[in-house]
């Protein structure tokens, strides 16, 4: 009977000793902690006209089931005169144990009115094809085409988003370039080269279709077939 009380007695102490010290520790802090998210309206990219003043289409910050959108800050800007890639950043306020989140929009503001400038998206259906092996891009990827205002038109990547977006390596391993095209649709690549790896592409058919606002191509890379169809957002 003593040895039970006297285990009794040990244990209830050493319980007592770890409560105090968690308590000591955990004075000022929160025990729960809700965490502010964002979310954008209207995704990214998100396609802009050229020449129309820029509206954001908005955005959602929650925390602990509070709206507390008033509370967000919006660094960046869009020149709406000049077609190109614009960031904006979002950024939560903070709980108060100092946590918040941050996002970003990518705007590509094009001309209207220029038939082959736009956003266009990589049809899912697109492939690779290596050593007799077809595999699908499996999703739909941005790509952005801009007018130099030379005759010719910057294009950021001639692999659809491959090693970008589905392999997840980023913008060094898209192969960026320079395109003419021609009257009855011919494609031209003037020039490109894939960053990461240094090299470029080995032969390529591609062709555009002003009434649909399609390319049609395929780009063969390290003995790779890239066989892909980009369509124009309206």
């Amino acid at each position: 009977m003593k040895k039970i009380l006297l285990y009794t007695m040990v244990f209830a102490a050493s319980v007592f000793g770890l409560t105090s010290c968690g308590d000591d520790d955990s004075k000022g802090k929160s025990r729960i902690t809700y965490f502010p998210t964002i979310e954008l309206k209207g995704g990214t990219p998100y396609l802009w006209p050229k020449g129309t003043a820029w509206e954001d289409p908005g955005y959602v910050s929650l925390m602990g089931g509070q709206d507390v959108t008033d509370l967000v800050t919006v660094t960046g800007k869009v020149n709406t005169d000049e077609s190109g890639l614009y960031t904006l950043s979002y950024a939560t306020t903070k709980n108060e144990d100092g946590f918040g989140s941050s996002t970003s929009r990518d705007v590509v503001v094009v001309d209207p009115n220029d038939a082959v400038e736009g956003l266009y998206w990589i049809t899912p259906e697109s492939y690779r094809l290596r050593a007799g092996a077809k595999v699908e891009y499996g999703k739909s990827y941005p790509i952005q085409v801009f007018n130099n205002g030379d005759g010719t038109y910057s294009v950021d990547d001639l692999l659809g988003g491959w090693y970008y977006y589905r392999a997840g390596y980023g913008i060094s391993y898209a192969l960026g370039g320079s395109i003419t095209v021609a009257d009855d649709g011919a494609v031209t690549i003037n020039e490109a080269g894939l960053p990461g790896w240094g090299d470029s592409y080995d032969a390529y058919n591609i062709t555009f279709d002003k009434e649909s606002g399609t390319f049609t191509m395929t780009v063969t890379y390290a003995a790779m077939d890239f066989v892909q169809t980009w369509v124009k957002q309206q």
